[in-house]
């Protein structure tokens, strides 16, 4: 069995989907493959195990809420 699964993150603004997709591409690279497409930031994830799946996503939520929250304090107005 193959699992595959895509999220798609609405940021802001192009810029802060950049910076969110560069701070994200080092902690996930060989698990997710990350890419922006104008202001969202789309992950792709295949695995062939579900709880291996289930635990990549669960990694890349948890470092994707730390990198928006991160963004959002340093640049907190809509620019």
């Amino acid at each position: 069995m193959e699992i595959k699964c895509e999220i798609e993150i609405e940021c802001r603004n192009e810029e802060e989907a950049r910076i969110i997709e560069k701070a994200l591409r080092v902690d996930n690279e060989r698990y997710i493959e990350t890419s922006v497409n104008g202001r969202n930031v789309v992950a792709k994830l295949e695995e062939k195990n579900a709880l291996s799946a289930l635990h990549t996503i669960n990694d890349f939520m948890a470092c994707l809420q730390l990198s928006m929250e991160s963004v959002r304090t340093l640049y907190p107005k809509n620019r």
